[in-house]
């Protein structure tokens, strides 16, 4: 999909005592550079008990340190999901730091990257593929 300039966001639930370890999650990183290279955005989604798997919710803090981790690997667009309100749940230039897509739990409030997909602030290019379409009062990134 990558190769036919297709958007694709790779997303990692991190489970607690299942893929929630140090060494797993910088694993993870690495393939993801390897394979995917630095553009592809890197979601660290929170899990919660399930089901028949009854392990703690994800610490935050164990999201806050992938989501660093990933950041000083070289990812460029990782973000956190399934805590709503958390400033690692939106997405930021990573040249400049300006808020480029503001998100709510699974929803998008704000979406500033800008014509030719560049950032408003800096003009750095923002690797998105597709257009964001407002639909109702949240909006959705489509193909269109």
């Amino acid at each position: 999909a990558v190769k036919m300039d297709i958007h694709v966001e790779i997303v990692y639930l991190v489970a607690t005592g299942a893929t929630d370890s140090e060494d797993v999650i910088i694993e993870c990183i690495e393939r993801h550079l390897k394979e995917l290279g630095p553009d592809v955005p890197l979601h660290f989604t929170r899990y919660f008990p399930a089901f028949e798997y009854h392990e703690p919710p994800t610490p935050v803090e164990k999201l806050e340190w992938a989501y660093e981790q990933a950041k000083k690997m070289g990812v460029r667009f990782p973000y956190i999901g399934n805590v709503p309100g958390h400033r690692y749940e939106n997405t930021y230039c990573p040249e400049c730091g300006e808020l480029l897509i503001r998100r709510y739990g699974p929803y998008i409030l704000r979406y500033k990257v800008g014509r030719g997909n560049k950032c408003p602030k800096c003009g750095t290019e923002i690797p998105i593929r597709g257009r964001y379409v407002r639909k109702g009062f949240f909006g959705l990134l489509s193909r269109i």
